[in-house]
């Protein structure tokens, strides 16, 4: 028995109302197949806890198997594209080196030399036959022109000469020129030809990304087995657990449709249904204790409706749950009691301290005597504490706070004694 003195005190004003507990929306994921296809496998059923990324079904999908087929397709037509570019690397490198040693006018003998290290092809042995022919000619031109100054040539054997050699010449920077200009082309389209192919490889992969695919099954699709190509594993994309299943083995399912629902259930929201008289009352921010059999739980109003509900006439009214340990389960019904304010009162006492004696409200009071019941009038209440109306008892007056119902069996004794 715990006594103490009458005082004044606050008393918490709230209003009682019906909920019922619900997925916390924020969090729910519907999960969509980014391809259409047939079901082969369902790893994952109703109820079950997942991880994110782990696997819930395996489906056979022509349309990702096309796009395998061309990401791989794309992928050797840049091994080649790489590969012309490196060889006309090469040559434009032994190209380019040729035609500076050839600028520098070098001996036949020595332009072949050292021209049989560089790897040209065709243009190379087109490019020293006509440097060769030049110089020839020009040697032929030269000799007759001396041998004309000495009157031992005629005339037309000199022009013949000439003519050789300018023809020669000719010919000579003409295939200079024409290899100047085709080795720089052909570099600059292989060139093209790689970026083209490495563009082809991005926009396929992007596709198989775009059709659910992770960076490391990307690049596994090369090593996959053939009898692989269609096949597309639809994963979790959130942890959670499964609270809606709509796939089965054998059903044809496509890229609108939801065949999982996920849900992270660390949270739930309970939904408060406030009648429109009480709808004042409620505000974001106020507390509410939520109730269920020998469960309890605290929360905080976060949001409410701005519309009344035309079938129930009601308000709602969100609070976000604690559900760590997946105590509370969507959908059931639970009473939420919301604390609406708060009230002072000069003479407050806890609701234990009152008990009905001889048909009125009493709390025992101690005076010299011992301890008495003394008759009280209520005024408001809560859970907790009620007010005490009126000034019959003094304000410090000790008054028996808790076990004040071991009094009333005291009282009840004595009558009992009496009455034999």
């Amino acid at each position: 028995m715990v006594i103490e003195p009458l005082g004044n005190g606050l008393i918490t004003t709230h209003v009682t109302l019906p909920a019922e507990v619900g997925l916390n929306q924020d969090t729910i994921l519907h999960v969509t197949p980014r391809v259409p296809g047939i079901v082969t496998k369902v790893l994952a059923y109703l109820g079950d806890d997942v991880t994110e990324g782990a696997p819930l079904t395996v489906v056979e999908s022509p349309q990702l198997g096309e796009a395998k087929i061309v990401y791989l397709q794309s992928i050797q037509s840049q091994v080649i594209a790489e590969g012309e570019l490196h060889r006309q690397q090469t040559i434009s490198e032994n190209t380019a080196t040729l035609l500076d040693l050839l600028r520098n006018e070098p001996e036949v003998d020595e332009l072949r030399t050292t021209a049989s290290e560089l790897r040209i092809g065709e243009n190379k042995g087109r490019l020293i036959s006509a440097y060769a022919k030049l110089k020839a000619a020009q040697a032929n031109y030269a000799r007759e022109r001396d041998l004309r100054v000495k009157n031992l040539s005629t005339e037309a054997d000199l022009l013949a000469a000439q003519e050789g050699y300018n023809s020669s010449q000719a010919d000579y920077l003409a295939a200079f020129e024409d290899i100047d200009f085709t080795f720089r082309l052909r570099l600059q389209q292989a060139e093209q030809a790689a970026n083209v192919a490495a563009s082809s490889v991005d926009n396929a992969e992007r596709r198989l990304h775009l059709l659910g695919l992770s960076d490391d099954q990307v690049a596994n699709v090369a090593a996959e087995p053939d009898v692989n190509v269609a096949r597309y594993e639809l994963r979790a994309p959130i942890a959670g657990r499964i609270v809606e299943k709509h796939v089965t083995p054998g059903e044809k399912i496509n890229d609108a449709e939801s065949i999982f629902t996920i849900a992270n259930l660390e949270t739930v929201w309970l939904n408060i249904s406030v009648y429109t008289e009480y709808a004042g009352m409620i505000n974001e921010g106020q507390t509410v204790i939520i109730h269920a059999g020998d469960r309890t739980a605290t929360g905080v109003v976060d949001y409410i409706s701005a519309v009344v509900s035309e079938g129930t006439r009601t308000v709602s009214a969100r609070v976000v749950v604690d559900n760590s340990d997946r105590s509370w389960k969507p959908g059931e019904f639970v009473t939420a009691r919301v604390e609406t304010g708060e009230v002072s009162a000069a003479r407050v006492v806890p609701i234990a301290a009152v008990q009905t004696y001889e048909g009125r409200d009493v709390v025992f009071v101690q005076d010299k005597d011992g301890i008495e019941p003394v008759p009280v009038r209520l005024g408001r209440r809560n859970d907790v504490s009620v007010e005490i109306l009126g000034d019959e008892i003094a304000i410090g007056t000790p008054i028996v706070v808790q076990n004040s119902f071991l009094m009333k069996a005291e009282l009840g004794k004595s009558a009992a004694g009496h009455d034999h």
